[in-house]
């Protein structure tokens, strides 16, 4: 039996190489497991499962969520099993969905009635469903802007949001509906993307105030989170909302950033021991 076992579809990745580092130092025994050479047949018998989030391929879900339903049975303790029971898939449609039914602040989602004769003012933006790490992300400031993402992705698939303009965005790590921290992301001068692996800036968060923790925690509970990155932006009335939340969320640059150990934190949240803040 290893005590924990950590499922990706990119084993070498920062993520999983550092939930492994951090395991063996408290003397745990880790396995990473790439999803594509798992056998349900022969499943690791583990006491503690993280899943990283697979990409847009609803086959890999759909195997993800039985490998969740094999460990549940044998009563593991699975990082964020709540969540990936109510939602197999948290695309940003959903997201915003149950922003508006929770009443969670959230940018304005634009209809688009005719992608010949748009109705909406630019620049706006336009985001897949399904993208991570920035991609598929697209500042639309013309017609011709929109036929060329159009190409790619079927409309019923975006998501179109007014373009804010604070020029960053944060990121705050929620454990246990306790803040860990929280960086702040810049685009590189002549880009819109703050996203770290997009060649964003990073940088300590350190002024929040009391209306973003309740903003961000609230967040957390309503997906029922116990490990997520809630990402959140002034709009342009200057006020916070919620951009996305990200429940496998990377966090090379937050460590980077504010010098604190995820990886350290979330193996000690799941051996149920005292989140150090």
């Amino acid at each position: 039996m290893f005590d924990l076992a950590v499922f990706t579809q990119y084993p070498k990745a920062y993520g999983p190489r550092r939930f492994k580092e951090e395991a063996l130092k408290t003397g745990l025994e880790c396995k990473v497991k790439s999803y594509k050479y798992t056998d349900l047949d022969d499943l690791l018998e583990s006491k503690f499962v993280i899943f990283r989030e697979p990409t847009a391929s609803k086959n890999i879900y759909d195997f993800r969520d039985k490998i969740l339903n094999c460990y549940l049975s044998k009563n593991a303790k699975i990082l964020n099993s709540e969540s990936y029971l109510k939602w197999s898939v948290l695309d940003k449609i959903t997201q915003h969905e149950e922003f508006k039914k929770a009443g969670i602040p959230h940018i304005k989602t634009l209809k688009l009635k005719d992608p010949k004769n748009p109705n909406i003012k630019y620049p706006y933006i336009a985001k897949n469903k399904l993208g991570s790490h920035g991609d598929s992300v697209y500042k639309i400031t013309c017609k011709e802007d929109l036929e060329k993402v159009l190409q790619k992705h079927k409309i019923e698939d975006l998501l179109i949001q007014e373009f804010q303009t604070s020029g960053f965005d944060l990121r705050a790590i929620v454990l246990n509906n306790k803040i860990l921290g929280i960086m702040k992301r810049t685009p590189r001068e002549g880009e819109f993307l703050s996203n770290y692996s997009q060649g964003g800036e990073v940088s300590k968060f350190s002024g929040f105030s009391e209306s973003i923790i309740q903003l961000t925690t609230k967040t957390a509970h309503h997906f029922k989170l116990d490990y997520v990155g809630v990402d959140l932006m002034l709009n342009n009335n200057k006020e916070w909302v919620v951009l996305e939340v990200n429940r496998a969320c990377q966090f090379k640059g937050f460590e980077q950033a504010t010098g604190i150990n995820v990886a350290k934190e979330v193996i000690q949240t799941l051996q149920g021991e005292t989140l150090q803040l």
